[in-house]
């Protein structure tokens, strides 16, 4: 979590910032859902995964990731590496991805309140 603000403030900085979305877009994949899904395994760890959800309600307590600097750099690249991606899709697949890293291998497991 250190890490992922450090990071956080770094992207403050335009040119770390552009870096950053076109180190991503280089990721690629087949499609909008696999290249947001590439991208997030990338950065973030099951586990940090988690944390979040895309608004940040709900019963567990979750992390907004919507409103952090590096989801706008994951939907910049995104929208460079593919010219047709909406925001609905990315925000749609990255919602998908978060929702389920619980369940994934070092996701700390789904827990119940």
């Amino acid at each position: 979590m250190e890490e992922f603000e450090r990071e956080e403030e770094c992207l403050k900085d335009k040119p770390t910032f552009e870096s950053l979305v076109l180190q991503l877009a280089r990721i690629g994949g087949k499609n909008v859902r696999d290249c947001v899904h590439k991208i997030l395994d990338r950065l973030f760890t099951n586990q940090l995964m988690a944390k979040f959800n895309m608004k940040g309600k709900g019963k567990k307590h979750k992390l907004p990731l919507e409103t952090t600097n590096i989801y706008e750099a994951i939907r910049a690249a995104v929208m460079k590496w593919d010219k047709e991606a909406t925001e609905a899709a990315i925000k749609h697949h990255a919602a998908d991805h978060l929702k389920h890293a619980p369940g994934r291998k070092g996701g700390g497991g789904h827990v119940c309140f």
